[in-house]
């Protein structure tokens, strides 16, 4: 692979996310939870009564945006982990591209993919056994 392309790929996917979070931010700041009211309810949840391992996603991103940093981390902690980590290899890949500084290898944002795969796996199976094991909803 030609050095920095899967990088660029990424950075030129990553502008657009950020453009997403950005205007994300924006409504969650002028209407706060009552977005929550627009957003239909888990198909997955409703149809068996389980947690889908993206159940609590929208609480997240809504509370990580009002500055509730740990509720969104309870909620989802993929969402906050997700936002530090784009927004770390955004600001690096942007020094890359204007400042001048050293690229890495290509490639070395896997390890961050994994990590959140890691992360989406393990709270999905601690919701659904704080759910069905102890009747605990986390949602």
């Amino acid at each position: 692979m030609i050095k920095g392309i899967y990088n660029r790929t990424l950075y030129g996917l990553g502008k657009w996310i950020l453009a997403a979070v950005f205007a994300a931010a924006i409504v969650i700041w002028v209407y706060g939870e009552r977005v929550l009211e627009w957003i239909p309810g888990c198909t997955f949840e409703r149809l068996t009564g389980l947690y889908c391992p993206g159940c609590g996603g929208s609480r997240a991103v809504i509370a990580f945006f009002d500055g509730h940093f740990i509720r969104s981390f309870l909620y989802h902690p993929l969402v906050p982990y997700s936002i530090v980590v784009l927004t770390v290899f955004m600001i690096r890949m942007f020094l890359v591209k204007h400042a001048g500084l050293k690229e890495g290898k290509d490639g070395r944002i896997n390890i961050f993919i994994y990590i959140g795969i890691g992360i989406l796996i393990l709270q999905w199976i601690v919701k659904l056994i704080l759910l069905v094991c102890f009747e605990v909803s986390m949602i």
